[in-house]
């Protein structure tokens, strides 16, 4: 048998709210999360371009894919290489800015999350005996790191018969105000490339110093609602949830199974209330979610290094955030007090190149 939508009491929607959303999960194969190992994604024959444009006076890459079901992406590398636009068979899957002129990248679209994903406790962390403050600027927090709103170098490649990409680029280099936030000289590098699959997101932290660099990476996507917000079905095969006090981590990892936090079976978005940093993912096991109505599914898959995934999803809102994230929330100073697991942080060595990649799989539902 199908698994069964799960309902949770977070919020009070009426009964024929549950009952929709259990209606559209009804023939899911799949234990929990997991597809049948059996079923392909569907390939297709795809006309590849590139172009670029300036709205607003901001310059966009703009990758597409022709064929039965065409993709565009649009990708601001003047601010914060944010990948703002995802629109499949004419359907926009992210909520982005109103007005190009006035975007820095910070929110919304796709902001890029480095070197210290979410929120860092005061600002403030240590590591291998050096102290470093970024101040504040949510609270007595330090929010989404120092990369979204700067401006990225960029180069579009060719199109291919197999896909297209653009490169983006930054240099944390001696002189510069990333180098005096955080003093590792290094380049971060993002690819992002359209194929038959959908839109995969590589990162590439170059380490050009003598120190071990310490540092997490994550993708922040505002997904848009399609449809009513019942149909919006989401699943994340997470092993456990980060304990948190006021948004921090404590470093604690609780169990799933049996609480409102629990979305490892396929659950409808408007019966959850999260922003919660979930532990545990595994490649082969990505989170999904289902558009039931619009007839879309897109699987976030990454590689091993993304471990974690924050989930924010709040009632008032006409978006939801589904970030996967190479470590947690707060990794540095958890990382600091010895919870190397739970933190996951990141280590590139002097003169390594560390890498990974995300993979939003888009396909049309049968």
């Amino acid at each position: 048998m199908p698994p069964p939508v799960k309902t949770v009491s977070l919020t009070h929607n009426v009964l024929a709210g549950l009952l929709l959303g259990a209606a559209m999960v009804a023939g899911l194969a799949a234990t929990g999360c997991t597809r049948k190992e059996e079923e392909k994604m569907p390939t297709q024959q795809s006309l590849y371009s590139a172009e670029t444009v300036q709205p607003g006076g901001k310059t966009v890459v703009v990758l597409g894919r022709g064929g039965e079901h065409p993709l565009t992406v649009k990708i601001c590398p003047d601010a914060g290489a944010n990948m703002f636009s995802m629109v499949y068979d004419g359907r926009e899957l992210l909520h982005g800015p109103e007005n190009m002129a006035e975007f820095e990248g910070g929110a919304p679209g796709t902001p890029v999350l480095y070197p210290a994903p979410n929120r860092v406790a005061g600002g403030k962390f240590s590591f291998e005996g050096r102290s470093f403050d970024w101040g504040t600027n949510d609270k007595d927090r330090f929010l989404h790191a120092l990369v979204r709103d700067v401006p990225w170098r960029y180069k579009v490649g060719p199109a291919g018969e197999h896909g297209v990409s653009v490169e983006c680029w930054l240099d944390f280099a001696p002189g510069t105000e990333l180098y005096e936030k955080f003093p590792f000289e290094h380049r971060l590098s993002l690819i992002y490339s359209l194929d038959e699959q959908g839109v995969k997101v590589r990162y590439r932290v170059r380490n050009l110093g003598e120190r071990t660099l310490p540092y997490g990476f994550a993708l922040h996507p505002y997904f848009n609602f399609l449809g009513s917000r019942e149909s919006a079905i989401l699943c994340v095969p997470a092993q456990a949830r980060m304990e948190a006090v006021d948004l921090m981590p404590t470093g604690r990892l609780e169990p799933l199974e049996g609480t409102a936090y629990d979305i490892t079976v396929p659950t409808p978005v408007p019966e959850l209330v999260l922003d919660d940093v979930y532990w545990g993912m595994r490649p082969g096991q990505p989170a999904w979610i289902e558009y039931r109505e619009a007839g879309i599914r897109v699987e976030l898959a990454a590689s091993a290094e993304f471990t974690h995934m924050v989930v924010y999803i709040q009632p008032r809102n006409n978006f939801f955030c589904v970030e996967n994230q190479t470590c947690s929330t707060d990794a540095h100073n958890l990382y600091a007090r010895g919870l190397v697991k739970e933190s996951h942080l990141l280590l590139a060595g002097a003169g390594e190149t560390s890498e990974g990649w995300i993979h939003y799989r888009i396909s049309s539902l049968p």
